[in-house]
């Protein structure tokens, strides 16, 4: 009798040890889904201050990734 509770024990143990991965948590970055929106290419850059989103405009040109974003959604 103990060694089939011991069998379905450990089963048991084994199933909650399961490693699947969940949906997933992170939020997407509201500047770089709005430069891919309009039909640009979001880039990060390091500089010397740390990290910024770039967003490379259809018609070439640069703008920081949050200041295009900011002047786009005034009000």
């Amino acid at each position: 009798m103990t060694r089939p509770f011991i069998i379905t024990a450990l089963l048991a143990l084994l199933a909650a040890c399961d490693q699947s991965a969940g949906p997933s948590t992170e939020l997407a970055n509201p500047a770089a889904t709005f430069c891919i929106e309009q039909g640009g290419e979001y880039q990060i850059q390091d500089g010397a201050d740390g990290q910024t989103g770039i967003c490379t405009l259809p018609d070439g040109s640069k703008q920081d990734a949050w200041d295009y974003f900011r002047a786009q959604h005034v009000g």
